[in-house]
């Protein structure tokens, strides 16, 4: 599940950290509360109950209109249509349609859990008699399961930009879908955006369980779990593959009966913890005062600061997760927050110019600063050119400790192992100096990176 490159009208623009366009301030429009999405289909039609939550309290969280705060849904609660319904990243939850016939599983994800791109999961329920379950998918991953005693279960499955007639052929028929969103390499940001700049959706199809079908217009794909054919994929740019591709094991990514690891486990207490405090708190201060704890330095910190960080961006607290990237206290925190906001500003067109203006005009951030940390927000950097690594160099001394961060961030993905050299955005001018110092002599002027020759 990684971002290969598509064709995309913007792919071959050059990559230059420092070609950012000319700044021109655009008229305020703050960023959105919880949040922008689905809001036309969440409108124009009626709110009735559609589904039952099956999952313990805390785990599915409910946002009935945009601007309202989210709230935590209670175990057997009815669920509604047009309601925007979401899994943190790492949590998961589990709805049963009404009448029985279909579960479907919001499935949150994190980095250490698998190689799928998402995060969090979302969805909104609509209400339809032609069909056992009607659901627009908004991003992250989704278990869809027939539940009945006999016969198929059909879904209609909606994106943005394409809807799907997926039928489960028998009982316990299962499918997983994952929907992420994604900047293609070779774009940059861009202050004033071009119609066509827009981030690329993607959407897999894997069959878990027996028989399902895929149907978007005329074209049907039969889906069949493996060693059958059990994936196929969507996106925005090429549309739907010409045919599903066989596996002879289910992906990691679709594998929700996967043995967890030890860091699936250190989770796994973090998200209790979660669970029991939310019963009595809003989820936002629930989610605030874990961020707080992680600065206590435990042996949790990074799994709080991360949990904690990326949930908040999942419910679009974003002013608390910019506030994360520029605290000199919270190393984990500012890791976590970069992640975020990569993510954030490639799940829906606009997000990348919201942010900037908040930045800018909420902030205090100079545009240039603004420009700069968008660009480095936004997607993959040129492994190839001897000026990305003179320019993310050039920013460990940078005033803006978000711009350091950043930059830190994407050297040390660059970098070989063997050549990182040690360094802190938040330490003091006097040490930055030095480690900056001694990046410029790894890795001088002009040069890439070089492996050092292995001992004999």
């Amino acid at each position: 599940m990684t971002e290969r490159t598509l064709r995309h009208r913007s792919i071959d623009r050059p990559q230059r950290l420092f070609s950012l366009p000319v700044v021109v301030l655009l008229t305020v429009c703050p960023l959105l509360p919880a949040e922008e999405l689905g809001g036309r289909s969440r409108s124009w039609e009626p709110r009735v109950p559609a589904a039952k939550n099956l999952s313990a309290a805390g785990r599915l969280l409910v946002n009935e209109r945009p601007g309202q705060p989210w709230r935590s849904a209670e175990s057997d609660e009815s669920l509604h249509s047009r309601d925007l319904l979401l899994a943190l990243p790492g949590v998961s939850a589990r709805i049963e349609t009404t009448p029985r016939a279909v579960e479907l599983t919001l499935w949150g994800n994190l980095p250490e859990m698998s190689d799928f791109s998402g995060l969090q999961s979302a969805v909104i329920l609509h209400d339809s008699r032609s069909f056992d379950l009607d659901f627009t998918l908004h991003r992250g991953r989704a278990i869809v399961r027939n539940l009945k005693k006999s016969g198929s279960a059909r879904v209609w499955l909606r994106v943005d930009g394409a809807a799907f007639e997926v039928t489960l052929a028998e009982p316990g028929a299962a499918i997983c879908l994952g929907l992420y969103s994604f900047w293609p390499r070779g774009t940059s940001f861009a202050v004033a955006p071009r119609e066509e700049d827009a981030p690329v959706r993607r959407l897999s199809f894997f069959a878990l369980k027996g028989q399902t079908d895929v149907k978007e217009g005329g074209t049907l794909h039969a889906l069949s779990a493996p060693p059958g054919r059990a994936y196929l994929q969507w996106d925005s740019v090429n549309g739907t593959e010409d045919t599903a591709r066989a596996r002879r094991q289910v992906d990691p990514w679709a594998d929700f009966e996967r043995k967890p690891t030890v860091w699936a486990r250190a989770l796994a207490d973090v998200v209790e913890n979660y669970l029991t405090a939310v019963k009595s708190k809003e989820p936002r201060t629930v989610l605030f005062e874990m961020l707080d704890a992680a600065s206590k330095g435990n042996d949790r910190a990074a799994t709080l600061a991360e949990f904690s960080v990326l949930g908040l961006a999942a419910m679009n607290d974003i002013d608390r997760v910019v506030q994360a990237l520029d605290d000199p206290r919270r190393a984990e925190s500012r890791k976590a927050a970069a992640l975020a906001l990569r993510r954030w500003i490639g799940d829906a067109p606009g997000r990348e110019q919201r942010l900037y203006r908040y930045l800018s005009e909420r902030l205090g951030f100079a545009r240039a600063q603004s420009a700069t940390i968008l660009q480095l927000l936004h997607g993959t950097l040129a492994a190839d050119d001897p000026g990305t690594y003179e320019t993310l160099i050039a920013y460990l001394r940078h005033e803006k400790l978000a711009v350091r961060e950043l930059a830190w961030v994407h050297l040390t993905r660059l970098v070989p192992e063997d050549l990182v050299v040690p360094y802190d955005p938040a330490a003091s001018p006097a040490e930055r100096a030095k480690m900056y110092a001694a990046w410029k002599e790894a890795v001088p002027s002009g040069s890439l990176p070089a492996r050092k020759p292995k001992k004999k």
